[in-house]
């Protein structure tokens, strides 16, 4: 049994984007596929993207991945979210939750997600902007309160509620591709970091 599946959800109608969301490019790299490769990076083939909208136009552009079309995508993440949680349930020992759209969170977030969890089995999520949210990573005790999940908050309503959660700072986090405007400040050039921190970043895991 894995020790951490992750659903990357990529089920949503980007009606504030105009088209689907996923399907444009940054640095000419499907925003689909940019965030389904920082998440294999990390857990390898122990990802199942969670389908809906398009999903006839999304499942050419994951290779080998294993996906599922949410019967239920429409009536909002909460029910993708449960959709994914029923198919990996009996394979994991914990299940994160991943937004495709948050294309900013790269593979040292999601290390440090797997690390923190592996400490001691305890829930952990990122914060930003002074609110959790996704990416997290939830053990099994919690899967029955996944899928009863519902609505377009997905599990943000009751995180901040559970004992024993853990926080971690992701500011990378913060920004999600809601509208074209989004993604143009994405691609803006930044420079190269050199801080200590960034140098910490790329300590060698526990779980590798």
């Amino acid at each position: 049994m894995a020790p951490v599946t992750a659903l990357l959800m990529a089920a949503g109608q980007s009606s504030r984007f105009g088209s689907n969301k996923l399907l444009a490019t940054l640095d000419g790299q499907p925003l689909i596929q940019r965030s389904l490769s920082a998440l294999k990076s990390v857990l390898g083939r122990q990802v199942l993207v969670v389908l809906g909208h398009d999903a006839d136009k999304l499942i050419p552009l994951l290779g080998d991945t294993p996906y599922l079309v949410a019967p239920d995508h429409e009536q909002g993440l909460g029910h993708s979210i449960a959709a994914g949680v029923s198919a990996v349930a009996g394979d994991t020992q914990a299940i994160m939750v991943a937004l495709a759209d948050q294309v900013a969170v790269n593979e040292n977030d999601y290390c440090a997600l797997v690390d923190r969890y592996l400490t001691d089995g305890q829930p952990v999520c990122a914060r930003y902007d002074g609110h959790l949210g996704v990416p997290a990573i939830f053990p099994r005790c919690l899967y029955s309160r996944l899928m009863m999940t519902n609505g377009d908050r997905g599990a943000r309503m009751w995180l901040s509620a559970l004992p024993r959660l853990h926080k971690l700072d992701m500011p990378n986090a913060a920004l999600d591709i809601d509208t074209p405007a989004d993604l143009r400040r994405l691609a803006q050039p930044s420079p190269e970091p050199h801080t200590l921190l960034a140098r910490v970043r790329q300590r060698s895991k526990l779980w590798r």
